[in-house]
């Protein structure tokens, strides 16, 4: 990037991001071959993955999705679950663009832009808070996770995809108990359910960079090196955690422990 662009997972770089995202044909191709579905995604989940977690909410619940992007991703979870769901993100274009695509929906599926690192989390009782790939961008896990807690009905369960790279080749594989978050949980009390989606992950970090760079050319033919080079920059770090088998992915179903 440029020195005139904007610092990378910054609210103007998802803005521009998300701009650029919304009329690429290439875009839309990089996510239609990469993740099964075109969702504009930014992230890890695939729709072999986004079906799985649909499989485990309940019809009609209450949802919260934290990093919700765009909102196709939420949109797609209401649609397969007749949920009522908030949506948010701290990016003014993705919000403006899932509200403006989703306006008749609105009785039961709403966007708002929030800034979690700043803001308070909006509402309570939620059946499940849902968090795709977006626990990282908010401190710390044992913070973030009592945060939410709070915010859950009292059957509620939080549902959180998480990933981790080994930091050195000497540590063993990273079991569901000794990743970051497991590790938080388990301080904080937490009981919880996990489902090992490494495999999936390893395929697409391998995915991801073959057609990155297959689709290279279609990117810089619509001006949209930026959207390239932001897609270049996930599938490198994937694709070097996977060849070293250094890379785990887990779904977490998390509840506040039961009282003795």
């Amino acid at each position: 990037m440029s020195a005139e662009q904007p610092e990378m997972y910054s609210r103007e770089w998802y803005n521009e991001y998300f701009r650029r995202a919304a009329s690429s044909a290439a875009h839309s191709q990089f996510c239609e071959r990469v993740y099964g579905k075109d969702l504009c995604q930014h992230g890890l989940m695939d729709v072999q993955e986004l079906d799985f977690l649909v499989s485990l909410i309940g019809p009609q619940s209450r949802i919260l999705e934290v990093g919700c992007s765009n909102g196709h991703i939420t949109e797609y979870i209401h649609d397969h679950t007749q949920a009522e769901i908030l949506g948010l993100d701290f990016s003014d274009v993705a919000i403006e663009q899932a509200q403006e695509r989703t306006k008749d929906k609105a009785v039961t599926l709403r966007f708002a832009r929030v800034d979690l690192t700043l803001e308070e989390v909006p509402g309570s009782d939620y059946d499940y808070i849902i968090m795709i790939d977006s626990i990282y961008f908010l401190g710390e896990p044992e913070e973030a996770i009592e945060r939410f807690r709070q915010k859950l009905s009292p059957s509620g369960r939080m549902m959180i995809t998480y990933f981790q790279v080994r930091e050195e080749e000497t540590q063993r594989t990273l079991s569901p108990e000794s990743t970051y978050l497991g590790e938080a949980l388990k301080k904080q009390g937490f009981e919880y359910e996990w489902y090992d989606l490494t495999e999936n992950v390893r395929l697409h970090g391998m995915r991801n960079y073959q057609v990155g760079e297959e689709l290279r050319d279609a990117f810089e033919e619509e001006g949209n090196g930026f959207l390239y080079a932001a897609r270049v920059a996930e599938n490198r770090f994937f694709k070097e955690s996977v060849e070293r088998e250094a890379i785990v992915r887990y779904l977490y179903v998390v509840r506040p422990a039961r009282s003795a």
